[in-house]
Protein backbone atom coordinates (compact mmCIF):
# COMPACT_ATOMS: atom_id res chain seq x y z
CA UNK A 1 0.00 0.00 0.00
CA UNK A 2 1.52 3.22 -0.71
CA UNK A 3 2.30 6.25 1.55
CA UNK A 4 -0.98 8.02 2.71
CA UNK A 5 -1.17 11.28 1.94
CA UNK A 6 -1.24 13.88 4.78
CA UNK A 7 -3.37 17.33 4.84
CA UNK A 8 -0.34 19.51 3.73
CA UNK A 9 0.61 17.58 0.86
CA UNK A 10 -3.20 17.68 -0.64
CA UNK A 11 -3.02 21.37 0.17
CA UNK A 12 0.55 21.77 -1.94
CA UNK A 13 -0.98 19.75 -4.92
CA UNK A 14 -3.91 21.72 -5.24
CA UNK A 15 -2.00 24.97 -5.07
CA UNK A 16 0.51 23.65 -7.59
CA UNK A 17 -2.63 22.81 -9.72
CA UNK A 18 -4.42 26.26 -9.20
CA UNK A 19 -0.43 27.68 -10.39
CA UNK A 20 -0.71 25.54 -13.57
CA UNK A 21 -3.82 26.44 -14.85
CA UNK A 22 -2.91 30.32 -13.85
CA UNK A 23 -0.06 29.92 -16.01
CA UNK A 24 -2.32 27.79 -18.62
CA UNK A 25 -4.20 30.72 -18.95
CA UNK A 26 -1.78 33.03 -19.32
CA UNK A 27 -0.28 31.61 -21.96
CA UNK A 28 -3.42 30.85 -24.06
CA UNK A 29 -4.09 34.56 -23.29
CA UNK A 30 -1.09 36.19 -25.08
CA UNK A 31 -1.06 33.14 -28.03
CA UNK A 32 -4.99 34.70 -28.30
CA UNK A 33 -3.50 38.28 -28.14
CA UNK A 34 -0.56 37.32 -30.74
CA UNK A 35 -3.08 35.88 -32.90
CA UNK A 36 -5.04 39.37 -33.34
CA UNK A 37 -2.12 41.54 -33.52
CA UNK A 38 -1.21 39.48 -36.62
CA UNK A 39 -4.49 38.90 -38.24
CA UNK A 40 -5.18 42.89 -37.67
CA UNK A 41 -1.22 43.08 -39.18
CA UNK A 42 -1.88 40.79 -42.33
CA UNK A 43 -5.65 43.02 -42.56
CA UNK A 44 -3.93 45.81 -42.55
CA UNK A 45 -1.57 45.34 -45.59
CA UNK A 46 -4.11 42.99 -47.34
CA UNK A 47 -6.04 46.40 -47.67
CA UNK A 48 -2.85 48.52 -48.43
CA UNK A 49 -2.36 45.90 -51.22
CA UNK A 50 -5.86 46.03 -52.18
CA UNK A 51 -5.34 50.10 -52.98
CA UNK A 52 -2.58 49.44 -54.80
CA UNK A 53 -3.71 46.94 -56.67
CA UNK A 54 -6.99 49.22 -57.60
CA UNK A 55 -4.36 51.95 -58.29
CA UNK A 56 -2.48 49.20 -60.73
CA UNK A 57 -6.54 48.56 -62.61
CA UNK A 58 -6.90 52.12 -63.43
CA UNK A 59 -3.25 52.73 -64.91
CA UNK A 60 -4.22 49.92 -67.38
CA UNK A 61 -7.41 52.18 -68.15
CA UNK A 62 -4.90 54.75 -69.68
CA UNK A 63 -3.85 53.80 -72.93
CA UNK A 64 -2.38 56.71 -74.42
CA UNK A 65 0.64 59.29 -73.27
CA UNK A 66 -0.62 62.73 -72.15
CA UNK A 67 1.23 66.01 -71.04
CA UNK A 68 0.44 69.30 -70.02
CA UNK A 69 2.19 72.66 -68.93
CA UNK A 70 0.76 72.81 -65.42
CA UNK A 71 1.74 75.23 -62.59
CA UNK A 72 4.87 73.50 -59.88
CA UNK A 73 4.96 70.72 -58.26
CA UNK A 74 2.98 70.72 -54.95
CA UNK A 75 5.67 70.51 -51.54
CA UNK A 76 7.02 67.55 -51.16
CA UNK A 77 10.14 65.72 -49.80
CA UNK A 78 11.48 62.33 -50.59
CA UNK A 79 11.07 62.46 -54.13
CA UNK A 80 13.65 62.18 -56.92
CA UNK A 81 14.72 64.77 -59.34
CA UNK A 82 16.96 63.00 -62.54
CA UNK A 83 18.43 65.15 -64.90
CA UNK A 84 17.84 64.01 -69.18
CA UNK A 85 21.14 62.44 -70.05
CA UNK A 86 21.26 64.27 -73.14
CA UNK A 87 18.94 67.22 -73.03
CA UNK A 88 17.93 69.91 -70.73
CA UNK A 89 15.55 68.82 -68.80
CA UNK A 90 14.79 67.19 -65.65
CA UNK A 91 12.31 64.90 -64.06
CA UNK A 92 10.58 64.37 -60.73
CA UNK A 93 8.79 61.36 -59.66
CA UNK A 94 6.94 60.88 -56.37
CA UNK A 95 7.39 62.07 -53.11
CA UNK A 96 5.43 62.70 -50.17
CA UNK A 97 3.67 65.65 -48.12
CA UNK A 98 2.03 65.18 -44.42
CA UNK A 99 -0.22 67.90 -44.36
CA UNK A 100 -1.40 67.87 -40.53
CA UNK A 101 -3.70 65.08 -40.27
CA UNK A 102 -2.17 62.59 -43.29
CA UNK A 103 0.52 61.80 -45.16
CA UNK A 104 0.04 61.76 -48.79
CA UNK A 105 2.19 59.96 -51.58
CA UNK A 106 2.16 61.13 -54.72
CA UNK A 107 3.21 58.89 -58.20
CA UNK A 108 2.73 62.15 -60.40
CA UNK A 109 5.88 62.64 -63.12
CA UNK A 110 6.92 66.02 -64.23
CA UNK A 111 9.52 67.03 -66.69
CA UNK A 112 10.83 70.21 -65.93
CA UNK A 113 12.14 72.18 -69.18
CA UNK A 114 15.24 74.35 -68.24
CA UNK A 115 15.52 76.73 -71.10
CA UNK A 116 11.87 77.46 -70.60
CA UNK A 117 11.62 77.28 -66.66
CA UNK A 118 8.52 75.27 -67.37
CA UNK A 119 6.81 72.20 -66.36
CA UNK A 120 5.17 69.52 -67.77
CA UNK A 121 3.19 66.91 -66.04
CA UNK A 122 3.11 63.48 -68.03
CA UNK A 123 0.29 61.03 -67.99
CA UNK A 124 1.86 57.56 -69.32
CA UNK A 125 -0.17 53.99 -69.00
CA UNK A 126 0.71 51.51 -66.52
CA UNK A 127 3.12 53.83 -63.94
CA UNK A 128 4.37 52.51 -60.89
CA UNK A 129 2.20 53.32 -57.73
CA UNK A 130 3.08 56.39 -55.38
CA UNK A 131 6.29 55.62 -53.57
CA UNK A 132 8.91 57.84 -51.53
CA UNK A 133 12.06 57.69 -50.61
CA UNK A 134 12.49 55.61 -54.13
CA UNK A 135 15.91 55.67 -56.39
CA UNK A 136 16.08 57.37 -59.76
CA UNK A 137 18.89 56.62 -62.08
CA UNK A 138 19.04 58.04 -66.17
CA UNK A 139 21.32 56.21 -68.63
CA UNK A 140 21.51 57.68 -72.25
CA UNK A 141 20.95 54.12 -74.26
CA UNK A 142 18.58 54.49 -76.68
CA UNK A 143 17.31 58.26 -76.70
CA UNK A 144 17.50 57.63 -72.40
CA UNK A 145 16.24 55.72 -69.82
CA UNK A 146 14.84 56.47 -66.90
CA UNK A 147 15.04 53.60 -64.09
CA UNK A 148 13.11 53.54 -60.87
CA UNK A 149 13.49 50.86 -57.73
CA UNK A 150 12.04 50.46 -54.52
CA UNK A 151 10.56 53.08 -52.11
CA UNK A 152 8.11 53.19 -49.79
CA UNK A 153 3.55 53.50 -49.38
CA UNK A 154 1.98 53.91 -45.45
CA UNK A 155 -1.24 54.05 -44.62
CA UNK A 156 -2.64 57.75 -43.60
CA UNK A 157 -1.87 57.17 -40.10
CA UNK A 158 1.46 55.82 -40.80
CA UNK A 159 0.29 52.28 -38.55
CA UNK A 160 1.46 50.51 -41.52
CA UNK A 161 4.23 50.62 -44.23
CA UNK A 162 4.67 48.76 -47.70
CA UNK A 163 7.97 48.80 -48.81
CA UNK A 164 8.78 48.21 -52.90
CA UNK A 165 10.95 45.90 -54.71
CA UNK A 166 9.69 46.78 -58.24
CA UNK A 167 11.80 47.95 -60.83
CA UNK A 168 10.88 49.96 -63.75
CA UNK A 169 12.35 51.51 -66.72
CA UNK A 170 10.62 54.88 -68.52
CA UNK A 171 11.59 55.13 -72.14
CA UNK A 172 12.45 58.94 -72.05
CA UNK A 173 11.82 59.21 -75.90
CA UNK A 174 7.88 57.80 -75.89
CA UNK A 175 7.46 58.14 -72.36
CA UNK A 176 6.11 54.94 -71.91
CA UNK A 177 6.50 52.08 -68.58
CA UNK A 178 7.92 49.08 -68.30
CA UNK A 179 7.73 46.88 -65.13
CA UNK A 180 11.35 45.32 -65.31
CA UNK A 181 11.15 41.40 -64.47
CA UNK A 182 14.69 40.58 -63.10
CA UNK A 183 15.34 38.01 -60.66
CA UNK A 184 17.69 38.15 -58.06
CA UNK A 185 17.07 41.50 -57.58
CA UNK A 186 17.41 43.54 -53.90
CA UNK A 187 14.64 42.80 -51.30
CA UNK A 188 12.25 45.50 -50.51
CA UNK A 189 13.34 48.60 -48.86
CA UNK A 190 13.40 52.03 -49.24
CA UNK A 191 16.22 54.84 -47.94
CA UNK A 192 18.73 53.24 -50.65
CA UNK A 193 21.33 54.52 -53.01
CA UNK A 194 21.39 53.92 -57.15
CA UNK A 195 23.77 55.19 -59.68
CA UNK A 196 24.96 54.71 -63.25
CA UNK A 197 28.67 53.23 -63.64
CA UNK A 198 29.86 52.07 -67.08
CA UNK A 199 27.19 49.29 -68.22
CA UNK A 200 25.91 49.09 -65.08
CA UNK A 201 23.26 50.12 -62.29
CA UNK A 202 25.26 50.03 -58.59
CA UNK A 203 22.70 49.86 -55.77
CA UNK A 204 23.48 49.49 -52.00
CA UNK A 205 22.09 50.05 -48.76
CA UNK A 206 18.70 51.08 -47.36
CA UNK A 207 16.35 49.79 -44.68
CA UNK A 208 12.87 47.82 -44.22
CA UNK A 209 10.49 49.01 -41.48
CA UNK A 210 7.19 47.63 -40.92
CA UNK A 211 6.59 49.12 -37.54
CA UNK A 212 7.29 45.73 -35.49
CA UNK A 213 11.29 45.14 -37.08
CA UNK A 214 13.58 47.53 -38.45
CA UNK A 215 16.38 46.22 -40.79
CA UNK A 216 19.36 48.43 -42.38
CA UNK A 217 20.94 46.60 -45.10
CA UNK A 218 24.57 47.12 -46.27
CA UNK A 219 24.23 44.95 -49.45
CA UNK A 220 25.37 46.02 -52.54
CA UNK A 221 23.59 44.59 -56.18
CA UNK A 222 24.93 45.24 -59.62
CA UNK A 223 22.54 45.16 -62.59
CA UNK A 224 23.94 44.69 -66.05
CA UNK A 225 22.41 47.10 -68.11
CA UNK A 226 23.15 44.90 -71.38
CA UNK A 227 21.86 41.61 -69.66
CA UNK A 228 19.56 42.92 -67.63
CA UNK A 229 20.48 40.61 -65.03
CA UNK A 230 20.72 41.34 -61.21
CA UNK A 231 23.54 40.12 -59.39
CA UNK A 232 24.65 40.56 -55.81
CA UNK A 233 28.22 41.59 -54.90
CA UNK A 234 29.93 38.85 -52.20
CA UNK A 235 32.75 40.93 -50.16
CA UNK A 236 36.16 38.82 -49.49
CA UNK A 237 36.38 37.40 -46.27
CA UNK A 238 37.13 39.84 -43.43
CA UNK A 239 37.04 42.90 -46.50
CA UNK A 240 36.05 45.93 -45.90
CA UNK A 241 32.79 47.08 -46.37
CA UNK A 242 30.29 50.29 -45.11
CA UNK A 243 28.25 49.60 -42.45
CA UNK A 244 24.16 49.08 -42.51
CA UNK A 245 23.02 52.48 -43.29
CA UNK A 246 19.96 54.43 -44.84
CA UNK A 247 20.16 58.20 -45.95
CA UNK A 248 23.51 58.52 -47.51
CA UNK A 249 24.38 59.63 -50.90
CA UNK A 250 26.96 58.33 -54.00
CA UNK A 251 28.00 59.40 -56.91
CA UNK A 252 29.81 57.67 -59.97
CA UNK A 253 33.28 59.03 -60.87
CA UNK A 254 33.96 59.27 -64.31
CA UNK A 255 36.85 60.78 -64.04
CA UNK A 256 38.43 57.82 -62.23
CA UNK A 257 40.97 55.13 -63.84
CA UNK A 258 38.68 53.20 -65.82
CA UNK A 259 35.65 55.10 -65.00
CA UNK A 260 34.28 52.01 -62.93
CA UNK A 261 34.00 53.77 -59.48
CA UNK A 262 31.58 54.82 -56.99
CA UNK A 263 31.72 57.04 -53.52
CA UNK A 264 29.15 56.84 -50.72
CA UNK A 265 29.48 59.35 -48.28
CA UNK A 266 27.81 59.63 -44.84
CA UNK A 267 24.34 57.59 -43.64
CA UNK A 268 22.03 57.49 -41.10
CA UNK A 269 21.65 54.27 -38.89
CA UNK A 270 19.44 53.49 -35.92
CA UNK A 271 20.84 50.93 -33.04
CA UNK A 272 19.64 49.63 -29.88
CA UNK A 273 20.91 49.74 -27.10
CA UNK A 274 20.46 48.83 -23.20
CA UNK A 275 19.31 50.88 -20.74
CA UNK A 276 20.34 49.62 -17.17
CA UNK A 277 17.72 50.73 -14.32
CA UNK A 278 19.41 49.71 -10.88
CA UNK A 279 17.08 47.67 -8.45
CA UNK A 280 18.35 45.48 -5.57
CA UNK A 281 14.99 44.09 -5.47
CA UNK A 282 14.85 42.92 -9.01
CA UNK A 283 15.86 40.01 -11.11
CA UNK A 284 18.23 41.57 -14.21
CA UNK A 285 15.77 40.23 -17.15
CA UNK A 286 13.51 42.90 -15.39
CA UNK A 287 15.00 45.85 -15.12
CA UNK A 288 16.74 46.24 -18.91
CA UNK A 289 15.09 47.78 -21.38
CA UNK A 290 16.07 48.32 -25.15
CA UNK A 291 16.09 51.83 -26.13
CA UNK A 292 16.91 53.59 -29.75
CA UNK A 293 19.27 56.00 -30.90
CA UNK A 294 20.83 57.22 -34.37
CA UNK A 295 24.11 57.46 -35.57
CA UNK A 296 24.92 59.83 -38.22
CA UNK A 297 28.23 58.82 -40.71
CA UNK A 298 30.50 60.77 -41.84
CA UNK A 299 32.86 58.10 -43.53
CA UNK A 300 33.60 58.27 -47.60
CA UNK A 301 33.95 54.76 -48.98
CA UNK A 302 35.22 54.21 -52.65
CA UNK A 303 33.85 51.37 -54.61
CA UNK A 304 35.20 49.64 -57.39
CA UNK A 305 32.95 48.26 -60.17
CA UNK A 306 35.53 45.57 -61.42
CA UNK A 307 37.07 44.38 -58.61
CA UNK A 308 33.97 44.22 -56.12
CA UNK A 309 35.84 45.84 -53.67
CA UNK A 310 35.20 49.04 -50.76
CA UNK A 311 37.88 51.37 -49.89
CA UNK A 312 37.32 53.49 -46.92
CA UNK A 313 39.16 56.43 -48.26
CA UNK A 314 41.18 59.02 -46.36
CA UNK A 315 40.29 62.76 -45.09
CA UNK A 316 41.50 65.87 -43.63
CA UNK A 317 40.68 69.24 -43.66
CA UNK A 318 37.57 70.57 -41.94
CA UNK A 319 34.48 67.77 -43.21
CA UNK A 320 30.76 68.73 -43.10
CA UNK A 321 29.57 68.58 -38.98
CA UNK A 322 27.68 65.49 -38.40
CA UNK A 323 24.05 65.35 -40.38
CA UNK A 324 21.43 63.03 -42.43
CA UNK A 325 19.58 64.19 -45.35
CA UNK A 326 21.91 66.36 -47.04
CA UNK A 327 22.31 66.60 -50.92
CA UNK A 328 25.53 65.28 -52.70
CA UNK A 329 27.04 66.02 -56.24
CA UNK A 330 30.48 65.20 -57.82
CA UNK A 331 31.53 68.22 -60.25
CA UNK A 332 34.67 68.74 -61.66
CA UNK A 333 37.01 66.15 -59.27
CA UNK A 334 35.05 67.74 -56.14
CA UNK A 335 32.02 66.41 -54.25
CA UNK A 336 29.63 69.41 -52.92
CA UNK A 337 27.12 68.72 -49.75
CA UNK A 338 24.79 70.99 -49.19
CA UNK A 339 21.98 71.23 -46.10
CA UNK A 340 20.48 68.14 -44.32
CA UNK A 341 19.67 67.81 -40.07
CA UNK A 342 21.70 66.83 -36.99
CA UNK A 343 19.61 65.35 -34.29
CA UNK A 344 19.97 64.91 -30.28
CA UNK A 345 18.41 63.04 -28.00
CA UNK A 346 17.13 65.10 -24.97
CA UNK A 347 18.29 64.22 -21.47
CA UNK A 348 15.57 62.36 -21.33
CA UNK A 349 15.53 60.46 -24.15
CA UNK A 350 12.39 61.42 -25.36
CA UNK A 351 12.84 64.00 -27.62
CA UNK A 352 14.93 65.08 -30.11
CA UNK A 353 16.12 68.65 -30.85
CA UNK A 354 17.20 69.01 -34.66
CA UNK A 355 19.66 71.64 -36.66
CA UNK A 356 18.65 72.22 -39.71
CA UNK A 357 21.59 73.15 -42.65
CA UNK A 358 22.18 74.84 -45.63
CA UNK A 359 25.63 75.14 -46.04
CA UNK A 360 28.01 73.89 -48.67
CA UNK A 361 30.84 71.89 -47.94
CA UNK A 362 33.38 70.63 -50.88
CA UNK A 363 36.18 67.35 -50.71
CA UNK A 364 38.57 67.81 -53.37
CA UNK A 365 39.16 63.87 -54.46
CA UNK A 366 42.42 64.49 -55.52
CA UNK A 367 44.14 65.34 -52.26
CA UNK A 368 41.13 63.89 -49.89
CA UNK A 369 40.54 66.97 -48.36
CA UNK A 370 37.69 69.09 -46.86
CA UNK A 371 36.65 72.61 -47.14
CA UNK A 372 34.05 74.95 -46.58
CA UNK A 373 32.94 76.77 -49.33
CA UNK A 374 31.44 79.83 -49.79
CA UNK A 375 29.01 81.44 -52.38
CA UNK A 376 31.00 84.70 -53.71
CA UNK A 377 27.76 86.92 -53.36
CA UNK A 378 27.63 88.95 -56.49
CA UNK A 379 24.82 90.84 -57.98
CA UNK A 380 21.57 88.85 -58.26
CA UNK A 381 20.15 88.51 -62.36
CA UNK A 382 16.05 90.02 -61.83
CA UNK A 383 13.82 86.63 -62.65
CA UNK A 384 12.56 86.38 -65.71
CA UNK A 385 8.65 87.82 -65.92
CA UNK A 386 7.91 84.03 -66.04
CA UNK A 387 9.58 83.64 -63.16
CA UNK A 388 8.13 86.49 -61.23
CA UNK A 389 4.42 85.06 -62.59
CA UNK A 390 4.89 81.43 -60.80
CA UNK A 391 6.67 83.10 -57.31
CA UNK A 392 4.84 84.43 -54.47
CA UNK A 393 6.16 87.80 -52.82
CA UNK A 394 10.00 87.40 -51.22
CA UNK A 395 10.74 88.90 -47.33
CA UNK A 396 12.70 91.36 -46.72
CA UNK A 397 14.85 89.38 -44.48
CA UNK A 398 18.90 89.40 -44.61
CA UNK A 399 20.24 86.15 -45.44
CA UNK A 400 23.09 84.08 -44.35
CA UNK A 401 24.49 80.79 -43.81
CA UNK A 402 22.33 79.32 -40.90
CA UNK A 403 21.20 76.58 -38.71
CA UNK A 404 17.78 76.12 -37.78
CA UNK A 405 16.67 74.91 -34.19
CA UNK A 406 13.86 72.73 -34.66
CA UNK A 407 11.74 69.84 -32.40
CA UNK A 408 11.96 65.83 -33.32
CA UNK A 409 11.14 64.98 -36.80
CA UNK A 410 8.07 62.19 -37.32
CA UNK A 411 8.28 58.83 -38.92
CA UNK A 412 11.26 56.80 -37.26
CA UNK A 413 12.00 59.41 -34.58
CA UNK A 414 8.55 60.81 -33.58
CA UNK A 415 9.28 62.15 -30.14
CA UNK A 416 8.68 65.48 -29.20
CA UNK A 417 10.07 67.32 -26.72
CA UNK A 418 8.61 70.63 -25.77
CA UNK A 419 10.31 71.68 -22.48
CA UNK A 420 12.78 73.83 -24.20
CA UNK A 421 11.16 77.47 -24.88
CA UNK A 422 13.91 77.97 -28.05
CA UNK A 423 12.17 75.51 -29.72
CA UNK A 424 8.53 77.36 -30.07
CA UNK A 425 9.62 80.68 -31.64
CA UNK A 426 9.81 79.45 -34.99
CA UNK A 427 13.27 80.18 -36.50
CA UNK A 428 16.11 80.44 -34.53
CA UNK A 429 20.07 81.06 -36.00
CA UNK A 430 22.57 78.82 -34.22
CA UNK A 431 26.12 77.60 -35.01
CA UNK A 432 26.52 74.08 -36.68
CA UNK A 433 28.54 71.65 -34.71
CA UNK A 434 32.29 72.68 -35.91
CA UNK A 435 31.49 76.24 -37.22
CA UNK A 436 33.51 79.21 -36.45
CA UNK A 437 31.84 82.03 -35.76
CA UNK A 438 33.84 83.32 -39.31
CA UNK A 439 31.45 80.75 -41.16
CA UNK A 440 28.37 82.82 -40.20
CA UNK A 441 28.54 85.47 -42.81
CA UNK A 442 26.32 88.06 -42.39
CA UNK A 443 23.13 88.36 -39.82
CA UNK A 444 21.24 85.95 -38.79
CA UNK A 445 17.75 84.56 -40.88
CA UNK A 446 15.10 84.91 -38.70
CA UNK A 447 12.10 82.85 -40.57
CA UNK A 448 9.11 83.55 -37.69
CA UNK A 449 6.01 81.94 -37.76
CA UNK A 450 5.73 82.52 -41.97
CA UNK A 451 8.13 79.06 -41.55
CA UNK A 452 11.53 78.89 -43.69
CA UNK A 453 10.23 79.93 -46.85
CA UNK A 454 9.34 82.99 -45.29
CA UNK A 455 6.22 84.78 -47.77
CA UNK A 456 7.43 82.65 -50.52
CA UNK A 457 9.77 80.18 -49.72
CA UNK A 458 12.76 82.62 -50.69
CA UNK A 459 15.41 84.24 -48.20
CA UNK A 460 15.94 87.06 -50.67
CA UNK A 461 17.19 89.94 -48.10
CA UNK A 462 17.66 93.88 -48.19
CA UNK A 463 19.48 95.78 -50.72
CA UNK A 464 22.78 94.18 -52.16
CA UNK A 465 22.12 90.77 -50.20
CA UNK A 466 21.34 87.30 -52.20
CA UNK A 467 19.02 84.66 -52.43
CA UNK A 468 20.20 81.29 -50.78
CA UNK A 469 17.52 78.75 -49.92
CA UNK A 470 16.84 78.06 -46.92
CA UNK A 471 17.69 75.10 -44.58
CA UNK A 472 16.15 71.76 -44.52
CA UNK A 473 16.48 67.73 -45.11
CA UNK A 474 15.56 65.18 -47.53
CA UNK A 475 15.38 67.57 -50.97
CA UNK A 476 15.68 66.18 -54.33
CA UNK A 477 19.02 67.58 -56.27
CA UNK A 478 20.09 66.80 -59.71
CA UNK A 479 23.43 68.24 -61.43
CA UNK A 480 23.01 69.20 -65.19
CA UNK A 481 26.38 70.22 -66.35
CA UNK A 482 27.97 72.19 -63.64
CA UNK A 483 24.19 73.44 -62.66
CA UNK A 484 23.20 71.89 -59.02
CA UNK A 485 19.30 72.21 -59.07
CA UNK A 486 17.70 71.62 -55.82
CA UNK A 487 14.21 70.89 -55.21
CA UNK A 488 12.07 70.88 -51.68
CA UNK A 489 12.57 69.17 -48.78
CA UNK A 490 11.74 68.95 -44.80
CA UNK A 491 12.13 71.48 -42.34
CA UNK A 492 10.67 71.88 -38.66
CA UNK A 493 10.38 75.33 -37.56
CA UNK A 494 9.23 74.31 -34.09
CA UNK A 495 8.85 71.39 -32.07
CA UNK A 496 6.82 68.99 -33.61
CA UNK A 497 5.74 71.01 -36.86
CA UNK A 498 6.67 70.14 -40.08
CA UNK A 499 7.10 72.31 -43.30
CA UNK A 500 7.32 70.16 -46.80
CA UNK A 501 8.66 73.03 -49.49
CA UNK A 502 8.36 73.25 -52.96
CA UNK A 503 10.65 75.79 -54.48
CA UNK A 504 13.76 74.85 -56.96
CA UNK A 505 17.13 76.91 -56.45
CA UNK A 506 20.35 76.17 -59.31
CA UNK A 507 23.59 76.94 -58.51
CA UNK A 508 26.39 76.61 -60.48
CA UNK A 509 29.30 74.82 -59.05
CA UNK A 510 31.98 75.50 -61.21
CA UNK A 511 31.98 79.37 -60.67
CA UNK A 512 29.97 79.46 -56.97
CA UNK A 513 29.10 83.20 -57.87
CA UNK A 514 25.15 82.92 -56.81
CA UNK A 515 22.07 81.00 -55.84
CA UNK A 516 19.19 81.44 -58.44
CA UNK A 517 15.75 80.94 -57.23
CA UNK A 518 13.91 79.31 -60.36
CA UNK A 519 10.98 78.93 -58.33
CA UNK A 520 9.68 80.18 -54.95
CA UNK A 521 7.35 77.85 -53.75
CA UNK A 522 4.21 77.79 -51.57
CA UNK A 523 3.80 80.38 -48.55
CA UNK A 524 3.61 79.18 -45.39
CA UNK A 525 1.25 80.99 -43.03
CA UNK A 526 0.61 78.84 -40.30
CA UNK A 527 3.31 75.89 -39.47
CA UNK A 528 1.45 72.67 -39.50
CA UNK A 529 1.73 70.91 -35.95
CA UNK A 530 1.51 67.20 -35.62
CA UNK A 531 1.19 66.42 -31.80
CA UNK A 532 1.42 62.80 -30.91
CA UNK A 533 1.85 62.97 -27.06
CA UNK A 534 -0.79 65.28 -26.67
CA UNK A 535 -3.09 62.41 -28.82
CA UNK A 536 -1.84 59.54 -26.76
CA UNK A 537 -2.71 61.76 -23.39
CA UNK A 538 -6.61 62.20 -24.83
CA UNK A 539 -6.60 58.49 -25.74
CA UNK A 540 -5.27 57.49 -22.12
CA UNK A 541 -7.78 60.09 -20.20
CA UNK A 542 -10.57 58.25 -22.06
CA UNK A 543 -12.97 55.89 -20.84
CA UNK A 544 -11.99 52.66 -21.73
CA UNK A 545 -14.76 51.78 -23.86
CA UNK A 546 -12.89 54.42 -26.53
CA UNK A 547 -10.90 52.17 -27.80
CA UNK A 548 -13.50 50.69 -29.89
CA UNK A 549 -14.30 53.43 -31.51
CA UNK A 550 -10.15 54.71 -31.86
CA UNK A 551 -10.19 50.93 -34.01
CA UNK A 552 -13.00 51.89 -36.07
CA UNK A 553 -11.77 55.44 -36.81
CA UNK A 554 -8.35 53.58 -37.60
CA UNK A 555 -10.12 51.16 -39.59
CA UNK A 556 -12.52 53.88 -42.00
CA UNK A 557 -9.02 56.04 -42.27
CA UNK A 558 -7.04 52.90 -43.98
CA UNK A 559 -10.50 52.86 -46.32
CA UNK A 560 -10.32 56.12 -47.40
CA UNK A 561 -6.49 55.95 -47.76
CA UNK A 562 -6.61 56.07 -51.32
CA UNK A 563 -7.58 59.77 -51.15
CA UNK A 564 -3.66 60.06 -50.96
CA UNK A 565 -2.66 58.53 -53.84
CA UNK A 566 -2.38 62.01 -55.69
CA UNK A 567 -1.59 62.42 -59.04
CA UNK A 568 -1.69 65.49 -59.17
CA UNK A 569 -0.99 69.02 -57.62
CA UNK A 570 -3.66 71.03 -55.34
CA UNK A 571 -6.75 72.14 -57.80
CA UNK A 572 -6.05 69.07 -60.18
CA UNK A 573 -8.26 65.96 -60.08
CA UNK A 574 -7.05 63.40 -57.10
CA UNK A 575 -7.64 59.60 -57.96
CA UNK A 576 -10.03 58.20 -55.49
CA UNK A 577 -10.85 54.51 -55.83
CA UNK A 578 -12.68 53.82 -52.59
CA UNK A 579 -14.61 56.51 -50.11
Amino acid sequence: MGKRDTKAAKAKRAERRGKGSLKTDDKTEKSMAKKERKALNQKDENELQAILDEFQAMQASQVDVKEEVVPPPSPRCNCTLTAHPSRDELFLLGGEHYDGKKNCFYADLYRYSIKRNEWKRVISPAAPPPRSSHQTVAVPSQGGTLFVFGGEFSSANQMQFHHYRDFWSLDLTSMQWEQVQAKNGPSARSGHRMVHVRDCLVLFGGFFDNLREVKYYNDCYIFDLSLYKWSRVTPEPNAAVPSPRSGFQMVADPGSAGGGVVILYGGYFKKKVVMQQFDVHKDKSEVDELSETGVEYRDLWLFDVESKRWDLMKKSGTPPSSRSGFCLALNRRRLVVFGGVHDEDTEDGEGLVSEFYNDLHGYALDVGKWHSLRVSGKKASKPSAKAEGQAAAKTEEPASDVAVLAGGRRRNRNRHDGSDDELAGGFSASKAKGQSDDDMEGPPYQGGEAGPAGEGGSSVGEAGSEPMPPPRMNAAAALRGNMWYIYGGLVEPEDGAELTLNDLWAIDLAKLDRWHCLQEGEKHDVALVRDEESDNDSEDSGEEGDSDSDSSDDEEELAKSSDRLKLSDEGEDKWKATQ
